[in-house]
């Protein structure tokens, strides 16, 4: 009953609200999703790794199939993405190169705006009107498998399949014991800097922020230039100072010591300090850092497709009193649909997009950090930038995929972009407002109806 009326409760949310407040959009004007490497911890209830799942067994015959088409005819499958610039021009190669290496399966790939992308695949694909196979963040995955969007996949992945990606980035696509995506790429934040204003990047915060103060020009030019508001942004602060997203009861846990010692260092940055600007959107991140008035930005890899003129560098986000911040990690994956009738054929496609192959051209041509272990390695041998986002994925902490999570991002937002920017708000009192409205709120969702 619990679980049916959290269900129903976010459904009628969705509809109400077009999907509720899901993680900011990478590139626009936030962040999700939207990423993994050795030994990273998670907010989430611990998840086993597919591999070693039920279910997950080697079924290596299942790798290779696809359903058999009539008279020797191609199996056309309809796959949505919402990539776009050299993210986009990447991935059509990779489209082109699975169509043009067999007969037997077609992709028809179709570019969705992000905006509307998760209300369209959660409406669609259970009335058996959407996309084949899609690609998105893992943050869904646990509202998309309770609304029937996603079809399991273990049990049809070859366990050595399995092996060539990171290993977190397997384990953030299961869900109660279930594989339900392939890994593509992971995305976190890192700092950008321009080496105009900042030749060498600073290792500390305490040395940032004394760098980039004699930079600063009021109203024009700032130090600091990121997204501060959001719980995305806000997260590396969170885990740096020992806070926790849910507590290990899978609680909220934003009235914490570590959330408020997190709030109260970034209000120090724009109140004390003055090298953080307020009501800064994606947008104005980009241009700011473009026409030189931003030292030092953070934001993720999607950010490099949208830097025009600038002479800059790239680094994991400096240690703050010692401690590493740990951004949101996103795994970017791709999914085969519940309500498919050529799930054999997508899923052919989707180890194709998957694989090796297909993330070296990814890597090179979209500059995407990929899951692929081995071709990530390579790449970040010869890239610093990918050596950067390799490095960075090692301080980062896998995004929630609960349902839950999905009821936290508002009422997070709001009590954080308080806390840091409204000068007779109290960091303690928005955290334990937002706190008590997380809990009501998901209180609200489990109870029966």
């Amino acid at each position: 009953m619990r679980r049916t009326s959290l269900i129903l409760a976010l459904s009628v949310a969705l509809l109400a609200a077009c999907g509720g407040k899901k993680a900011p959009e990478p590139g626009a004007d936030a962040a999700p999703a939207p990423t993994t490497a050795p030994a990273m911890a998670s907010d989430a209830a611990p998840a086993p790794d597919a591999a070693s799942a039920p279910d997950a067994a080697p079924v290596a015959a299942a790798v290779d199939a696809a359903t058999p088409a009539p008279s020797g005819e191609t199996i056309e499958v309809v796959l949505w993405h919402s990539y776009r610039a050299g993210e986009q021009e990447a991935f059509d190669k990779v489209v082109d190169a699975f169509n043009n290496s067999q007969k037997e399966v077609r992709i028809r790939s179709q570019a969705i705006p992000y905006d509307p992308f998760v209300d369209k695949v959660t409406i669609t694909v259970p009335r058996g009107q959407g996309p084949d196979l899609f690609i998105f963040a893992h943050n869904m995955v646990g509202n998309w498998v309770e609304k029937g969007v996603l079809e399991p996949l273990s049990g049809k992945v070859d366990g050595e399949v399995l092996k060539q990606y990171m290993p977190q980035s397997v384990k953030a696509l299961v869900y109660r014991k279930n594989l339900y995506g392939l890994p593509m790429a992971f995305k976190s934040l890192v700092m950008f800097y321009n080496k105009k204003l900042l030749p060498e990047a600073p290792t500390t915060m305490e040395e940032l922020v004394a760098k980039v103060k004699p930079l600063q020009k009021p109203d024009e030019r700032y130090g600091i230039v990121y997204q501060a508001g959001g719980l995305y942004f806000h997260a590396m602060w969170i885990h740096a100072f020992g806070g926790v997203i849910f507590d290990d009861n899978h609680v909220p846990a934003f009235d914490s010591p570590g959330q408020l010692a997190a709030l109260e260092y970034v209000r120090g940055l724009h109140m004390t300090a003055k090298v953080l600007p307020s009501g800064i959107s994606g947008f104005m991140v980009t241009s700011l850092f473009n026409e030189g008035n931003a030292a030092v930005v953070f934001n993720g890899p999607w950010f490099t497709a949208e830097i025009e003129n600038v002479d800059y560098g790239i680094a994991t986000i400096p240690t703050v009193q010692g401690k590493y911040p740990a951004p949101m990690l996103g795994i970017e994956a791709v999914f085969v649909t519940k309500t498919s009738t050529k799930k054999d054929a997508a899923l052919k496609a989707a180890l194709y997009l998957a694989g090796a192959e297909s993330a070296k051209t990814r890597m090179t041509i979209g500059k995407q950090p990929v899951c692929n272990a081995a071709v990530l390695a390579e790449g970040a041998a010869t890239d610093p930038v990918m050596k950067v986002f390799q490095e960075q994925a090692e301080h980062a902490v896998l995004m929630d995929a609960s349902p839950e999570m999905q009821l936290l991002w508002t009422s997070a937002d709001t009590a954080i972009s308080a806390g840091i920017f409204v000068a007779d708000r109290k960091p303690a009192t928005e955290l334990k407002k937002a706190q008590a409205k997380m809990v009501g709120d998901i209180g609200k969702a489990e109870k029966p109806q």
